[in-house]
């Protein structure tokens, strides 16, 4: 396997984007679909669309599969039902029973329908706004996850369209930013001079304090606090934290896996009516309403095992991300053999045919506040190795 030089690499056009832990059986999956009697053009574009073996005589859909041995016949396939998967991906038609589309002419007309959703899946709904509909590009599209009017909706993190465009057949596995750097930003919220002094003093007065465990176990408030902070980032990094660390590079504009949902209708509603404007040092979002009848409103059930709802952690202590707090924020994960996997929840969508009053709408203000009232988009800003790449505002 190719070596990974760091985080801050997904940002360099010549990345060669390695594989992950876990390749495909691009061999096997070539001589499953030669036994099924497919030509080598068809088998080729099966596997350029995502359809790969892994184990045994299994055909996963990597957008949706997941490394699971169990069939579920829609997108891990048993060689024996894999003809008439594909007999149905040919013929292109929805097969999805729930799976919907409609329009909505004004915010009283979509919170009926909402409601209505929310009554019928019985489950809490979760949104998400665009301005645009995007379908995926992939030549043989899962006819499980057909909506008729949408097709297969593209939900795809822009990380994995990156590496979808640069490198298809690459099954790589995200590597988050590093210890040493989140430390630092996380670190920023104590004076490490008085943290050291404090130490210094235990030490004389012959207390052991040399590891995160020995200052947890201090007396000292500030130093027990610090261990605390520093023993919690070490050991969840890439376990408990990972969900919340992500979901921190997610919102504040730097690649993650992950894609952003709300609990919030209104929330979704600004997404579906702004357009994002990328002018270095002038980031902003400009209303344009309905955007010609364009904008839409997808609707998803909250499957917990895959989302995770932003919850503050006590290893940030006083920094506050006040972004996804403010957003509602729920996070649908994704990953080399998940591409897009909130398509796998999504219970349907509604066209945005009208345009709130201005009196009603949430402002970019208030869903994104600056530096000076975000404590943590500060400490991003002052303490990572690349604030450029952070995407931050500066309202009028």
């Amino acid at each position: 396997m190719k070596h990974f030089h760091g985080y801050w690499s997904y940002y360099k056009d010549n990345f060669n984007w390695p594989n992950g832990y876990i390749p495909p059986n691009l061999e096997k999956t070539r001589q499953i679909y030669s036994e099924l009697g497919l030509q080598a053009a068809e088998a080729e574009s099966l596997i350029e669309s995502g359809y790969v073996n892994i184990h045994d005589e299994m055909i996963i859909d990597r957008y949706y599969g997941g490394a699971l041995a169990s069939s579920d016949i829609a997108t891990r396939i048993h060689k024996d039902d894999f003809s008439e998967w594909y007999r149905m991906a040919k013929i292109g038609e929805p097969s999805r029973r729930f799976g919907f589309l409609t329009t909505a002419n004004s915010f009283d007309e979509l919170t009926r329908q909402v409601n209505k959703v929310q009554e019928s899946v019985g489950k809490e709904l979760l949104f998400r706004g665009q301005i645009n509909h995007y379908e995926t590009t992939r030549s043989i599209r899962n006819p499980y996850l057909l909506i008729e009017g949408l097709g297969e909706t593209s939900l795809i993190p822009s990380i994995w369209r990156t590496l979808l465009r640069n490198q298809p057949l690459s099954f790589h596995e995200f590597n988050g930013l590093g210890l040493l750097e989140w430390s630092k930003i996380i670190y920023s919220q104590f004076d490490i001079q008085e943290v050291d002094r404090r130490v210094d003093e235990l030490r004389k007065r012959g207390e052991w304090i040399y590891s995160a465990q020995d200052m947890e176990d201090s007396d000292d408030p500030l130093v027990s606090l610090f261990g605390r902070v520093r023993m919690d980032l070490m050991m969840g990094e890439n376990h408990n934290l990972a969900d919340l660390l992500n979901t921190l590079l997610q919102h504040y504009g730097l690649v993650s896996p992950y894609l952003d949902l709300s609990s919030d209708l209104r929330v979704a509603m600004f997404f579906s009516s702004h357009r994002f404007v990328h002018n270095a040092g002038a980031n902003h979002y400009q209303f344009v309403g309905s955007n010609g009848s364009k904008s839409i409103l997808y609707l998803f059930k909250h499957k917990q095992d895959e989302m995770a709802e932003y919850a503050h952690d006590r290893v940030l202590h006083n920094l506050q991300p006040l972004r996804p707090k403010r957003q509602s924020c729920v996070v649908c994960r994704s990953g080399p053999y998940a591409l897009n996997l909130a398509g796998l929840y999504l219970v349907g969508a509604i066209r945005i045919d009208f345009e709130l009053p201005e009196s009603e709408r949430l402002s970019a203000r208030e869903l994104f506040p600056d530096e000076h009232e975000d404590n943590f988009l500060a400490a991003l800003l002052g303490n990572c190795m690349h604030p450029e790449r952070v995407t931050a505002f500066r309202h009028l």
